[in-house]
């Protein structure tokens, strides 16, 4: 997806991709999206058969300013979801992803422009002064970059994305 189109420079666009909710949480969910936009938004939950019982949705938006932060802090306070939200990079700019899972909670990541996960330069020279061991400084690595979460929600986004094509050839 290109951070901007013809018509829409200066908008900053995401996607929100809930991959696990349970069913009582839906209008919490939805209710707390219309605030954090300021209009109502349509969201088109699924059954997300990786967790019985729970749905999954995705959404995307293009905005003046900046929904990610927001969006993540306000749905990680419920423990029972899987939600990644990014923010794409903007011209000169860098994005934003965060992920979180109920047994992981939430992670941060700064992207690049092709939406690889990106570690700075302060946080390598602070993985480097605080590890001596190969392996406590490859476990800081893993963290930065997520891989945890990664490994976690892996499963869930192949399942969303056939429910998707399953939903897309189904009309």
């Amino acid at each position: 997806m290109s951070p901007t189109q013809p018509g829409q420079r200066g908008l900053i666009a995401g996607d929100l991709r809930i991959y696990s909710a349970p069913r009582a949480l839906l209008r919490h969910i939805q209710w707390s999206l219309n605030e954090i936009f300021g209009y109502p938004i349509t969201l088109d939950w699924q059954p997300q058969p990786l967790a019985p019982g729970s749905m999954a949705t995705e959404f995307e938006w293009r905005e003046v300013k900046a929904s990610a932060s927001k969006i993540a802090s306000t749905l990680k306070s419920w423990h029972y979801l899987r939600f990644e939200v990014r923010e794409y990079s903007t011209a000169g700019g860098e994005g934003v992803f965060y992920r979180c899972t109920p047994d992981l909670g939430l992670h941060q990541a700064v992207t690049s422009s092709t939406g690889d996960v990106m570690i700075h330069e302060n946080r390598i020279q602070s993985s480097l002064d605080a590890h001596r061991s190969y392996e406590s400084l490859r476990e800081s690595f893993e963290t930065s970059l997520g891989i945890a979460w990664d490994r976690e929600l892996e499963p869930f986004r192949l399942g969303m994305s056939a429910c998707t094509v399953h939903s897309i050839a189904a009309q």
